[in-house]
């Protein structure tokens, strides 16, 4: 086969692949909530707050008579925001 044919099938292979990757639709890529990202943050300072609250107090505050229990609320506040991270596009 002469050089020329070669050349001429290489560029219609090239010319075909442009016209399959223009045919195909772009790939949508599904996007989060605008609320999901304020919320995720704000849940975990809310956590942190909470936690150092109750370190500060001895576990007198912000949730009265609940002891240390504060910390585990704290701690679910800060997991529930980690968790949503997950989630996050």
């Amino acid at each position: 086969m002469p050089e020329s044919k070669k050349r001429k099938k290489v560029e219609e292979r090239r010319i075909a692949a442009a016209r399959n990757k223009q045919d195909r639709p772009a790939p949508q890529i599904s996007r989060s909530p605008r609320w999901w990202a304020p919320l995720m943050v704000t849940l975990a300072i809310i956590g942190l707050l909470i936690i150092v609250i109750a370190y500060v107090s001895q576990g007198q505050a912000p949730i009265p008579g609940f002891g240390n229990g504060n910390l585990f609320v704290g701690i679910g506040f800060m997991l529930a925001g980690f968790l949503m991270t997950m989630g996050w596009k």
